[in-house]
């Protein structure tokens, strides 16, 4: 399903809709983790652009029953799966940006690390983030100008040891560690890369979970100091990308250029202080 509409300005959302949207995302993301987590069949998985490009009738159950639940919002969806928006990079006004099972490779092979990333953006800029780490119970949510919270995604579910209780706390905001007091995630592709190799020998070493969300979400929440990708599209990125601003993570294109959620490109992600190694490394002569 498309959305046409690329460059047509919608109207700006206001902070009290803020709180009335986020609760009707939180509750679409649960309903549609509950399915995720037990879909009653078994999974069908296709291949896409290459055979670990994979794609599931959970992805499209997840994002049929999302784009249900936020129909009566009047925001159009852009997903991965069907729902587009015409012309995204150009589009502007509101846009639900819907990634329903990141890590779909994980979600069929492994069973963890696998999300559903859910965010309202307004002219370009990330508002509001929901994202779902169903297995280990986590929900993540954010608002733009107000911070970011961790709780628990199902009352009563084992693993809910994100939020530290039974309510929402807040993400602090990171602590601005170098490259060598903390984890660098990279995509594999990236070990051939000189100045990637380099930042990863100066850090405490390197880790891949496959969900760009997720891995995003380990900065934001302090358990890595950066995090790099070479190419990633909207719905991988928008909501990690508020979580990150919220808790003063720095979010740049691998060569410093200013990072658009609506382009798909490259990602930088880190500290301020080992965001800017990174890009030291990068700006070597030669790489």
């Amino acid at each position: 399903m498309s959305a046409s509409g690329g460059g047509r300005k919608a109207a700006s959302t206001s902070s009290a809709d803020l709180v009335d949207l986020l609760a009707r995302a939180v509750g679409a993301v649960r309903e549609a983790a509950a399915f995720a987590l037990d879909p009653g069949e078994e999974l069908r998985v296709e291949a896409k652009a290459h055979r670990n490009d994979l794609v599931t009738q959970v992805d499209r159950g997840v994002e049929e029953r999302i784009a249900r639940q936020l129909e009566d919002t009047g925001i159009p969806l852009h997903g991965e799966e069907k729902h587009r928006i015409e012309d995204f990079e150009a589009y502007r006004g509101r846009a639900w940006v819907l990634d329903p099972i990141d890590g779909t490779l994980n979600y069929v092979s492994t069973h963890r690390d696998w999300a559903i990333s859910l965010a309202l953006v307004d002219d370009g800029v990330p508002v509001l983030a929901i994202l779902a780490d169903p297995v280990a119970n986590r929900l993540y949510t954010a608002i733009r100008g107000r911070g970011a919270w961790v709780e628990p995604l199902m009352a009563g579910a084992a693993g809910a040891d994100g939020a530290g209780g039974v309510g929402p706390r807040a993400l602090e905001p990171v602590e601005d560690l170098p490259l060598s007091e903390g984890m660098v995630i990279a995509h594999y592709q990236l070990t051939q890369h000189a100045a990637i190799c380099r930042a990863i020998e100066t850090s405490r070493g390197m880790r891949c979970y496959g969900a760009a969300a997720l891995e995003m979400a380990e900065v934001a929440a302090g358990g890595a100091v950066v995090y790099a990708q070479p190419l990633l599209q909207p719905w991988d990125v928008a909501a990690g990308a508020l979580l990150c601003t919220e808790t003063g993570v720095v979010l740049t294109r691998m060569d410093g250029a200013p990072f658009d959620v609506r382009r798909a490109g490259s990602l930088l992600v880190g500290t301020p202080a080992a965001h800017a190694e990174v890009l030291g490394h990068l700006c070597v002569a030669g790489d």
